[in-house]
Parts: structure tokens; C-alpha cells; sequence
């Protein structure tokens, strides 16, 4: 049975003060339940580093197996690549949930409406009303700070710093298609490749639709240390165009020096 994790974020007067919060059950049982106070904040911005919060926990206490439920149905449909992410504020939130869910191997986003998520809503409220974190339950005592990378100085207050330098030339990542689309709904006749390895710039053949469903996670791969390059799991991606149909399948190329 996959983990399962609740989250929300809010703010009051959106911008205003705003809080995240993370309830994390197994078979029942709480394990974790935390809300963050996270200073001047949008609504939105707050459900995403509830996000951040809840797969940064995933990951250090090593669950590879999670199912992640919010109220924020513009959180749910950008991650899963139904809406675009039109907002520059939650690009880079965007880009680090992208990042962090390379490595947790098998996991599910699902909408709920707020009335199936009100622990983690009541944590938020609670958060604003202290104005300060709150950790009601941690079983394991492996409670995290959200963003604990350093931020730059122009950063917004609760602003994850997620400029990670693609600073290795030689790395690509490999992607196949793994489902044809049909060729009507194709403009570039089958997505414009069969297979390629993506480093630091895009083969002129793929299609402007494929590019844009591949490129979050591309880049969020690229980023990635060593190490963790070396882990990623193959990911699959579906085009941006409503009527295409056609899967992509992600995972660490060759390039000059294998796979790291």
C-alpha cells in the first residue's frame, strides 16, 4: 500500500501570511503531521511548497511508494501537465516538485475536494494562528525544514532557491517515443523523432508540443548531481497537444561519458 499524504497551503490576503501543511499516514495511522509558517506568501505558492515539504519528507525517510492528495486543482493539473504553469512566481516551485519526484519511483497526485482534506487545512490555520511551525505528530522524529538550500539575496521570504547549474556538458538524457500519435493530430508527422538524447539544447526535429511536455522534466534531470543522475528512474511524459496521444519515455542518456 502506497503511502498516503495530505497536503494544503494557505495564505491570508493572498499575498499575504501564508502557511503549508503535510499530513503523512500509513494504513491509517498518522506518522507526520506539520504545518510551516512561511512568512508573505500567495495562495498558490503555498500549496506548491506543501508539495516541496511532503516529497523532500518522502525521500529522506526513503518511501519509493506515495499517494499525495490536495485540494488545489491547479496544483494537481499542472504537475500532471493538464494546465500550464503561466505564473513566473511558481515556475521554480514547479521546476523543484518536478525534481524531487525523479526520485520517488512510484507515486499518484489526485484532487480532493477540501472537505477530504480538513486535517491538513485545520494545520494550516493553525500554522497562521501562532505564526510559527507546528509539528503535531512525527513518529520517526525525521521532521525537515521545507527549503533548507541557501537563498539568494533577492529571493522572495519562503522562496526556494532551485537555480541548479547544468554543469555537465556532456550529459544527456534519452527519450523514445513509447506511443505513436496519430498522424493527423501530429503537425511534425510522429513527434519528429523516434528516439534522441537531449543535453543542453533540443534536437530541431522535435515537435513544439512534445518539447514542451519533455522540457520540465528534461531539465529537472539535467540538474540533478551525479549520483542521483546515475538513479533516475525511466519517467514517461505525454504531449501538450490535447489530441496527439503520444508517450515519451525519459530516462538518462549515454552522452560522451556514459551514464553520469
Amino acid at each position: 500500500m502506497p503511502l498516503t499524504i495530505h497536503i494544503d497551503g494557505g495564505s491570508r490576503g493572498n499575498p499575504g501570511p501564508a502557511a503549508a501543511a503535510v499530513v503523512i499516514e500509513r494504513d491509517g495511522v498518522a506518522v507526520f503531521e506539520a504545518g510551516y509558517f512561511l512568512g508573505r506568501q500567495t495562495n498558490n505558492a503555498a500549496e506548491y511548497q506543501a508539495l516541496v515539504l511532503a516529497l523532500k519528507w518522502a525521500i529522506a525517510n526513503a518511501e519509493s511508494d506515495i499517494a499525495v492528495f490536495s485540494d488545489s486543482e491547479l496544483l494537481v493539473r499542472q504537475i500532471r501537465g493538464e494546465y500550464k504553469v503561466k505564473n513566473a512566481g511558481l515556475e521554480p516551485l514547479y521546476r523543484e516538485a518536478q525534481a524531487l519526484l525523479l526520485k520517488v519511483d512510484n507515486w499518484t497526485l489526485q484532487h480532493v475536494p477540501r472537505e477530504r482534506n480538513r486535517r491538513a487545512d485545520a494545520l494550516v490555520n493553525q500554522t497562521l494562528d501562532r505564526g510559527a511551525d507546528t509539528v503535531e505528530t512525527d513518529r520517526h522524529n525525521r521532521g525537515i525544514r521545507p527549503f533548507a538550500t541557501p537563498q539568494p539575496a533577492d529571493a522572495a521570504p519562503g522562496q526556494p532557491n532551485t537555480a541548479a547549474s547544468l554543469s555537465h556538458p556532456t550529459r544527456t538524457v534519452r527519450v523514445t517515443v513509447t506511443q505513436s500519435p496519430a498522424p493527423e493530430a501530429c503537425p511534425a508527422d510522429g513527434c519528429g523523432f523516434g528516439e534522441c538524447e537531449i543535453g543542453p539544447a533540443l534536437p530541431a526535429a522535435i515537435c513544439v508540443h512534445a518539447a514542451h511536455a519533455l522540457l520540465p522534466t528534461v531539465l529537472a534531470a539535467l540538474a540533478t548531481s551525479s549520483q542521483e543522475f546515475s538513479n533516475i528512474p525511466p519517467m514517461t511524459v505525454r504531449c501538450k497537444k490535447s489530441d496527439c496521444g503520444a508517450t515519451m519515455k525519459v530516462e538518462p542518456g549515454c552522452g560522451k561519458n556514459g551514464r553520469v
